[in-house]
């Protein structure tokens, strides 16, 4: 009985010392609240993508999400930074975890030289500050102007050759990806004083 004691308290213990660690060291935002907010506020607007290279267009960062006994959880996002002709300022289209791997790569073929809706903050379009390379406006969503950008991606499902079948899927955000790209944006990313400006 002793033995069960000691394992139900260290247990606990660990638990303990992974929630503190958690609030030290994991630095999120009280967003739950604020996602409906930002969304309903977003607008679209017009841009085409000039397929213009240039050093740190791609980036690809991980951020901390949770520490789980004493191991971080780290989860990725991927970041496409565009040059617009039509405003001549350049935009971020950031996609988190799952969405990002799968569609980065052939978003960037897909989209350059294209129309787009793109869905942004006011509050940086209308910002001087944003729109350059180094502090680009933020996209969560967009859609094509006059296209649907298709790609064709691997099923679970092999044909009498073994190969996988493909089905073709939109690269565009869902509704339900936006939702969670912002979420985890304004969650992990938003750095809090730029947080509690905007929503405190």
């Amino acid at each position: 009985m002793k033995i069960i004691f000691k394992i139900v308290g260290i247990l606990v213990i660990i638990l303990v010392i992974n929630f503190i660690a958690s609030l030290l060291f994991v630095k999120k935002n009280d967003s739950k609240n604020v996602i409906n907010k930002y969304i309903e506020s977003s607008k679209d607007v017009k841009i085409q993508v000039n397929d213009e290279h240039f050093s740190g267009k791609f980036t690809h960062e991980s951020y901390l999400k949770r520490i789980l006994i004493f191991k971080g959880i780290y989860v990725n996002r991927q970041d496409d930074i565009v040059f617009d002709n039509f405003s001549h300022k350049y935009f971020k289209i950031m996609r988190f975890e799952k969405y990002g791997e799968k569609y980065s790569l052939p978003q960037t073929s897909l989209i350059k030289n294209k129309e787009l809706y793109v869905k942004v903050d006011p509050l940086q379009i209308n910002d001087p500050s944003f729109g350059t390379k180094e502090n680009p406006i933020l996209v969560f969503s967009y859609k094509g102007v006059n296209d649907n950008f298709i790609m064709d991606m691997d099923t679970d499902e092999k044909d009498e050759n073994g190969v996988y079948k493909q089905t073709p899927i939109s690269i565009a955000p869902t509704e339900e990806e936006y939702r969670y790209n912002v979420e985890k944006y304004l969650t992990y990313v938003m750095p809090k004083e730029e947080f509690k400006k905007r929503f405190k």
